[in-house]
């Protein structure tokens, strides 16, 4: 009886060891899929959010927000923690699945407080529109390194807004991006 008890271990062993890299791909398929396009401005994001308005905030390497600083974190539209992208060589926060905006700071705003504080947003309004000078905590004018002056850079789609985020026309399966621009 010990015997085959042995044999049977064994052959169960070796079994599991044989089966654990499909295992493992099956285990991978259940966590977020992500798109995979690097013609699109939703390359990376979950497949879910395919469409859909997304806010995208990404920090520098030179300073790491405290939560988000492996990867891109993915938070749902209710605030749900969808995972992380760790493919996209940077660092940051995105915060998808919405419809229906069509003014980029009403939008920020609303989706911003789905990160519970987090991706928090200081602006002040001027005679140019909106200017925004902190995100989750990184305020521009803080920034230091080998360059004459920092600011909050606003991409549309994957290219460079014309326009401030308070004269931002949104429209469905819209990403708006922040990241640290310098001159």
């Amino acid at each position: 009886m010990s015997d085959m008890l042995k044999t049977t271990s064994v052959l169960a062993l070796v079994a599991l060891i044989l089966i654990s890299p499909w295992i493992q791909e099956r285990l991978s398929e259940e966590a977020t899929k992500f798109i995979e396009d690097n013609e699109s401005a939703h390359d990376g994001l979950p497949t879910e959010w395919e469409g859909k308005q997304v806010i995208c905030i990404h920090f520098p390497a030179s300073s790491p927000h405290d939560e988000f600083s492996h990867g891109v974190t993915m938070i749902g539209a209710d605030g749900s923690d969808l995972g992380v992208n760790e493919d996209l060589n940077r660092t940051g926060a995105c915060v998808g699945g919405f419809d229906g905006y069509s003014n980029g700071l009403d939008f920020m705003m609303d989706s911003t407080r789905m990160a519970s504080g987090a991706l928090s947003v200081g602006y002040e309004v001027g005679q140019w529109g909106v200017f925004v000078h902190t995100i989750g905590g990184l305020n521009v004018d803080s920034l230091t390194g080998d360059f004459n002056g920092a600011y909050w850079q606003l991409d549309h789609n994957g290219e460079y807004s014309m326009v401030g985020i308070g004269d931002l026309e949104m429209s469905e399966g819209d990403i708006i991006t922040w990241s640290i621009g310098t001159w």
